[in-house]
């Protein structure tokens, strides 16, 4: 399948209706949700950030930002991605939506809810088969336009439990390509709902940490682990992102025990340098089973059919939906 292109035709800046972000608003919709996703950075740091990352080369078309307006007032908006999946092993076309939000002043009006409603029945007309989303509210809001919710766990492991061992790299400049064909030899046939692993989402992630590092003023974010194998191949690999008491790992892989043994042994290794432990992931792929989980309390993974070439997805089916897909 072959994701949809950008309609060429939308309501033209200052008139009313569903319609993308100019450059302003933009940056007043960035401002806007510094105080629930600022990074902890100062509100003008952050807008830089946001705005550097919406126009980045890996930004380009498979990422939006859409908004309801009335002329030229901003009523409420949101991030919309094009992503390709797959159900039980039927493809699918799907828009990723996130980042909603609706200035104090004006809530409590059902704007994004009819924001919601227009985008869905645009990304149906441009030939989106579903729209996913991970809701932080819970799950009636969404429910009520026609989203229904996926399996959604969560797993905290101290690294300590880790195999003991070495053998992974950190990931330079250059890796991005192996690390992805790594990722996506393990996503063939899965069951359940599954986004594929061609390369965009570790590439718009990757940038998405090098912005925020530059944002921070420092260098080069450590953003992955290689086992390198036969030829420019790897027999394991992962994509990680620091956080204050360890790191999530947004996504793995391995061909063999004894590369994931050597992966896993590594971040142990890396974590007990320095001084923390705290090892945090969504259990998908060969990632699920590794340890004991618990479901989400939030980023509820939540799905809407928007077509009737949809496969049929029921509540609470089974989601391989890894950190790196919650962008």
């Amino acid at each position: 399948m072959e994701l949809p292109r950008p309609r060429s035709s939308q309501p033209p800046p200052g008139q009313s209706g569903l319609r993308a972000l100019t450059g302003d608003e933009r940056a007043d919709y960035f401002r806007g949700v510094h105080s629930l996703w600022g990074s902890g950075l100062e509100p003008d740091t952050f807008v830089a950030y946001q705005r550097r990352l919406a126009n980045s080369p890996e930004a380009e078309w498979r990422f939006d930002l859409l908004g309801l307006f009335d002329g030229a007032r901003l009523l409420s908006a949101m991030k919309a991605y094009r992503l390709e999946g797959q159900f039980e092993g039927t493809p699918m076309l799907i828009r990723g939506v996130g980042a909603v939000f609706t200035p104090p002043s004006l809530r409590r009006h059902g704007y994004a809810e009819k924001m919601m409603r227009l985008s869905l029945a645009r990304f149906a007309s441009e030939g989106s088969q579903a729209a996913l989303l991970f809701s932080d509210i819970g799950t009636r809001y969404y429910e009520k336009v026609g989203f229904r919710v996926l399996e959604s766990a969560d797993c905290k492991v101290d690294a300590s439990l880790f195999p003991k061992g070495r053998g992974a790299r950190a990931a330079a400049p250059g890796d991005e390509m192996r690390i992805s064909q790594a990722l996506a030899r393990h996503r063939a046939n899965s069951a359940g709902l599954t986004l594929l692993r061609d390369g965009w989402s570790l590439r718009f992630q990757l940038r998405r940490l090098r912005e925020l590092a530059r944002a921070r003023d420092v260098g080069e974010p450590d953003w992955g682990m290689v086992v390198d194998g036969p030829g420019n191949s790897a027999s394991a690999a992962a994509m990680i992102r620091h956080t204050k008491d360890g790191l999530d790992i947004l996504d793995a892989a391995w061909d063999t025990g004894a590369a994931r043994d050597a992966l896993l042994g590594s971040i142990r290794e890396r974590l007990s340098r320095a001084g923390r432990s705290t090892v945090r992931y969504w259990p998908t792929h060969q990632l699920r089973g590794l340890f004991p989980s618990a479901p989400r309390d939030s980023s509820i993974a939540m799905i809407a059919p928007l077509l009737p070439s949809a496969p049929e997805i029921p509540v609470n089916s089974r989601a391989e939906l890894a950190l790196l897909d919650h962008i």
